[in-house]
């Protein structure tokens, strides 16, 4: 939902823009406040020369590359996956892409009748060969852990930990089916134009199991059993080699998936909330099947 900004508001984010050469020259015409994420501020832009997304990241956002998630958006744009992206500044925390006019959130309810565009998309995705670190499950649970304020760390439940941590071992002995992954599927990151489907937001994008964006989208869009199985029919069509070891991976990348958001939540100010939720659903996935 766009939230038209006050003239001195306006003032000062365009006096933001403005220390982008991108802007240098441009007339702006109307600028609005996005829906914000849990780690940055978007603005709608438009100018004489056209509309703009601009995101603005969070300070206290550590870990994460901005340069890779430029190659992962630009590699997508390039095959009618995601906006393209037009101009990147580290030091103003800034990200100017094109602004998807007319465009909504995906909404499962509303939307599931997309659900072969949408796996569609993800596949092209998941047939890019950026270069990017590749995700060790192991490991990252152990750096979200590090990073956990410290009495988060001491309230830690260390049974669901543990749990993680043997999941995350479980997982690493299947065989695997390495991806470039979005990393983060959920309605507000998919957008639906003129029944035309879009990711958006590469910032967590790299090489992973593809079973971690089934699993997002599973979790985050709450499937059904059968719309889960409807949509794994749909991806081995174009994906027969993720056939291997799939429901096993599928059931520990869920696991892994919801403990990695829980820990992330509990690394963010102001997101104790959000943690619950995910805790509670971590839970339910970690009882015996």
């Amino acid at each position: 939902m766009a939230q038209q900004l006050s003239s001195s508001a306006e003032q000062q984010i365009w006096h933001l823009c403005q220390r982008l050469e991108f802007f240098a020259y441009h007339l702006p015409l109307a600028l609005q406040k996005l829906a914000t994420s849990s780690t940055n501020d978007n603005y709608y832009i438009h100018t004489q020369r056209g509309h703009y997304l601009l995101r603005h990241y969070a300070p206290f956002v550590e870990g994460v590359c901005r340069q890779q998630e430029l190659r992962c958006q630009h590699a997508a744009a390039a095959v009618g996956v995601a906006p393209a992206p037009l101009c990147l500044n580290n030091h103003q925390r800034m990200l100017v892409s094109e602004f998807l006019t007319r465009s909504r959130h995906f909404d499962w309810t509303l939307h599931h009748g997309e659900l072969m565009q949408l796996v569609e998309k993800l596949v092209r995705l998941h047939r890019l060969t950026v270069q990017t670190p590749e995700l060790q499950p192991l490991l990252y649970l152990q750096q979200l852990y590090d990073d956990l304020p410290e009495h988060n760390r001491l309230q830690l439940p260390q049974d669901i930990f543990a749990a993680l941590q043997q999941a995350a071992a479980d997982f690493m002995q299947l065989p695997g089916d390495i991806v470039l992954c979005h990393m983060d599927l959920h309605s507000g990151n998919i957008l639906l134009q003129q029944q035309r489907i879009w990711l958006i937001d590469f910032e967590y994008c790299q090489r992973a199991d593809s079973s971690f964006d089934l699993a997002a989208l599973v979790l985050n869009l709450q499937m059904s059993a059968g719309e889960e199985q409807a949509m794994l029919e749909f991806y081995l069509q174009y994906r027969p080699q993720a056939a291997t070891a799939l429901q096993m991976r599928l059931r520990l990348a869920k696991q892994l998936y919801s403990g990695f958001c829980w820990l992330w939540y509990l690394t963010l100010p102001d997101h104790s909330d959000k943690a619950e939720q995910a805790l509670i659903k971590l839970r339910q996935l970690l009882l015996p099947q």
